[in-house]
Order: structure tokens, then sequence, then C-alpha cells
């Protein structure tokens, strides 16, 4: 019986080897979609926000479940699993020093998981081509 990938990791918030496999699982969907459009996996840094507490603990609170840092543009993609508000939703931020970065975050739930990978792939293409457009 194939279980659909959502219930897979349903109890992530509950039990910390199944909220590493899925944030792993987001790893490696954008690591393999980066890589299938020809893009150079050094461009970018995941997780791009630190999730770990001081004590050196891990946070497990997805928010983010994935992060990422497009190195040449700056700009920024964050996925976060926000299960009390239903409709996917996309939002941008301005970030950086003088705002001048941008940050696209997704709130999701676990049913959106496969269209915020998508999502993160097609930013990480969006980000190399503006990079290529830039350097003419």
């Amino acid at each position: 019986m194939v279980v659909p990938e959502r219930w897979a990791f349903e109890a992530y918030l509950s039990d910390p080897q199944i909220y590493d496999r899925l944030e792993q699982h987001f790893l490696d969907h954008f690591i393999a979609g980066i890589q299938a459009a020809g893009l150079h996996v050094e461009d970018f840094r995941s997780p791009h926000y630190n999730v770990f507490f001081v004590d050196g603990s891990k946070d497990r609170d997805a928010n983010p479940i994935f992060s990422a840092k497009h190195l040449l543009s700056g700009n920024i993609v964050r996925v976060v699993i926000f299960e009390s508000h239903p409709e996917y939703t996309e939002v941008h931020n301005r970030v950086g020093d003088n705002d001048d970065r941008d940050e696209l975050c997704l709130f999701i739930t676990l049913l959106d998981m496969e269209r915020a990978m998508d999502t993160t792939v097609a930013w990480a293409q969006q980000q190399a081509s503006i990079t290529q457009a830039g350097r003419r």
C-alpha cells in the first residue's frame, strides 16, 4: 500500500525523527530541482535561517521547515507550515540592511507540500535568470 506523502509526515510536530525527514525531504527536492534545471548548488545556501536554540537543541516548529538564500542576489525563500491557516499563501517581504532584498514566504499546510516544493525550485530558476540578466 502506498501512503500519500502528507500522511507519512503527519506527526512532524510530535516526532523529531519525522520532522527531520520532512525537512530533509524539502531540501532533497530543492537540490534535485536546481540540478535538473542546470543551476549551481553552490549558488544557494540552505538552510538559510538558523533553526537551533542557543543551547544547541533544534527548533522543530516548522517556521521555517525550509529556507534558502541565493547567494548572488541575496534573495531568500522560506516555507512555513502553518496548519491553522488552511490556505496556501505567498508573501513577499523586503529584507536586508536597506530592505534591498526580497524574501518569498510560503505559508502552507501539509496538503500544499508538493506545490511549495515546486515553487522553491521555480524561485531558484528565477533567481538564476535575474543574476544572469544582470551580468550581460
